[in-house]
């Protein structure tokens, strides 16, 4: 009787140590699984994560006879968009449908000055976060036409808005020059060269 409860207890403790193997296997599977699910999740961002969203219809082009400057604008407010849309375009026709919060957000516009002939572009390209210098970097790119391109003589003006999360971060803006080879049909880069404005949005 003894003999065979000890068979017993020797089946059993076989039994556990033939099951460890597959016990450890089924470990390893659901934690590599675990794992690669994780990877697969889209995580929410944090409060601090910077947002861009581009703006519909921009960037675009406005002809009018009305002269100003080139502008870099950090906008926080309705009426600060206004006034930018009024000064690129005094008829009231340039407008944005999206309704922009405020609270969270903000709106980096720029344009050029006042062109003479078609063909000029601008467009904000990038926009880079430096977290040790709490700076944020906007790239605008601006393409100009060749002294041989076959131009009209309109005046306009090239502009560009974005809206971004809102900061208190030092704004810089970077200007980036690209020039249209006409007889080739394709813009090329020629000559590069880079003008950087600070603003600050506190």
């Amino acid at each position: 009787m003894q003999k065979g409860k000890f068979m017993n207890n020797k089946q059993k403790a076989s039994l556990r140590i033939s099951l460890l193997p597959v016990v450890i296997l089924i470990g390893v599977i659901l934690g590599v699984g675990y794992f690669l699910l994780k990877g697969e999740i889209n995580f929410p961002k944090s409060d601090d994560t910077l947002t861009i969203q581009r703006i519909e219809g921009f960037p675009t082009v406005i002809y009018t006879d009305k002269v100003i400057e080139k502008q870099r604008r950090v906008i926080k407010n309705n009426q600060e968009l206004t006034e930018f849309l009024n000064l690129i375009d005094e008829t009231g026709l340039l407008t944005i449908k999206e309704q922009i919060n405020f609270d969270k957000d903000m709106v980096l516009a720029v344009s050029t000055e006042t062109n003479d002939e078609t063909e000029h572009k601008l467009k904000i390209k990038k926009v880079y976060e430096d977290k040790k210098e709490k700076r944020l970097l906007v790239e605008v790119e601006e393409t100009n036409p060749e002294d041989e391109c076959q131009v009209e003589m309109d005046k306009n003006i090239a502009v560009d808005m974005v809206i971004v999360s809102k900061t208190d971060w030092e704004i810089k803006f970077e200007r980036i020059t690209k020039a249209i080879q006409c007889d080739e049909e394709q813009e090329q880069e020629i000559d590069q060269s880079t003008e950087s404005e600070s603003r600050i949005t506190n």
